[in-house]
Parts: structure tokens; C-alpha cells; sequence
């Protein structure tokens, strides 16, 4: 953070600079979520100079923005000068969503309470802290296609709530996840999955067969490093 900060402040204005840092987009987006000053400057220094690569990582940088009431106030007068940042947002939230390594249940929420998300389609939470209790959030993304839960303490009461209410769920990552057969067992409710990876979890043989079976639209199971492999 220290060094950002330096070299934030002597590099903010410059667009080069900020263009080579659109890497660095998911942390910083972390840190602004955590009201780190120097990142919440950076972000809208990016808006500022059009130094964001596309359109759905600037509707993920606004939404960052305005998850704080500082983040707020300097989004504010970034929109101030450029009246077509709140047309943009207008028009709809992001399609794709990239949570980074490090984010919580907490971080989440924060984000998607921030912003405009109805239209949000691919949402990648691999390899964060999320725990069941994100279900509560993912619940309200009416779009929601892909979900990828790779490697989180994701688990049976978070996938029951899903389940419920994620019909239209189409692709779903579970790998190295906490879900037994009693969480998998309410998969049969996603009558649109195609694709369904489930590598290295507690899936066995008789609940294999019953997805199958159940599932009329899966194209694609991966269940290496199971019981049913």
C-alpha cells in the first residue's frame, strides 16, 4: 500500500501509468471496498482519463467506488465533469464479475449493495474467503449463467440455498469445495446446467447417477478426485 501510494501520487494524472495498472483493477477495487485512500483516488483518476480497459471492468470500478461514503463523494465529482459516466451506469450494471483472492462474505456484499447488478451473467468467486453465508447475495442476481466457487468454504446449506432460487444457472464450479452428497442432492432443481465441475469434493457414485439422470441438460460433469471417478 505504501508504495502505491508513492507512486500514485506522482503518476495518478498520467494515463500510461494508469493503463499499465488495469492489472491491478481487483486489488485495488479490494482495497477501495476496504476504504484505502490512495486506491480510491487511483480509481477515480482511472474514470477520469478513460484508463479502464472495458466496459464492464468500469462498471465493477464504479460499483467499488460507491460501496463508501468517501469512495462516493469523490465519484461524485468525477461525474461532475463527465456527465457520460452516469449515463453508462444508467444503462446497466456489469455482464462479468471477478472477485479478488482475498475478498469475505463481507466484501461481497458491500459490492453488489453498492450498484446496479440485475444484469450481472458470470460471476467468478475461485479461490476467495466466501463461506454458505454469500448464498444470501448470490440469490439476488436474477441473471446469474456461470458461477465459479473453486476452492471456497462454500457448502451444503449454501448450495440448498441456490439451488432454491438459481434456476437458470447454466455452468457451476464447486471444485474443492465442502459440498456432500446432502448439498449436491438438491442440484436436481437446476434443469438448465450444462456444465457442472465437482473434481475433488464429496461426490459419490449414487449421487452421480442421479444428476444424470436428473438433469436432463448437463453436457459436462468432472468428478476426478471422487468417489464416483
Amino acid at each position: 500500500i505504501f508504495q502505491l501510494s508513492k507512486l500514485i501520487s506522482c503518476c495518478c494524472r498520467k494515463k500510461r501509468f494508469l493503463l499499465s495498472i488495469n492489472k491491478l483493477l481487483p486489488a485495488l477495487m479490494l482495497l477501495a471496498l476496504r476504504e484505502n485512500q490512495s486506491s480510491l483516488e487511483t480509481l477515480c483518476a482511472m474514470l477520469d482519463l478513460d484508463a479502464v480497459e472495458n466496459r464492464d471492468n468500469k462498471l465493477q470500478l464504479i460499483s467499488a467506488l460507491q460501496s463508501t461514503p468517501t469512495g462516493s463523494k469523490l465519484y461524485a465529482k468525477v461525474c461532475d465533469r463527465q456527465i457520460a459516466l452516469r449515463e453508462l451506469q444508467q444503462k446497466g450494471g456489469p455482464r462479468k464479475l471477478t472477485l479478488p483472492s482475498r475478498s469475505t462474505d463481507g466484501d461481497l456484499a458491500k459490492l453488489l449493495s453498492s450498484g446496479s447488478f440485475g444484469n450481472l451473467e458470470c460471476l467468478s468467486l475461485a479461490f476467495t474467503h466466501v463461506t454458505n453465508a454469500c448464498a444470501e447475495q448470490l440469490i439476488k442476481l436474477p441473471a446469474l449463467r456461470y458461477l465459479n466457487l473453486w476452492s471456497t468454504q462454500f457448502g451444503d446449506a449454501g448450495l440448498e440455498l441456490i439451488s432454491e432460487h438459481l434456476n437458470r444457472l447454466q455452468v457451476l464450479n464447486l471444485c474443492e469445495t465442502q459440498v456432500t452428497d446432502k448439498g449436491l442432492n438438491y442440484l436436481v432443481c437446476m434443469k438448465m446446467l450444462r456444465k457442472l465441475n465437482l473434481n475433488s469434493t464429496h461426490l459419490s457414485p449414487i449421487t452421480f447417477e442421479a444428476l444424470k439422470e436428473k438433469l436432463p441438460a448437463l453436457q459436462e460433469c468432472d468428478i476426478r478426485y471422487t468417489d464416483a471417478w
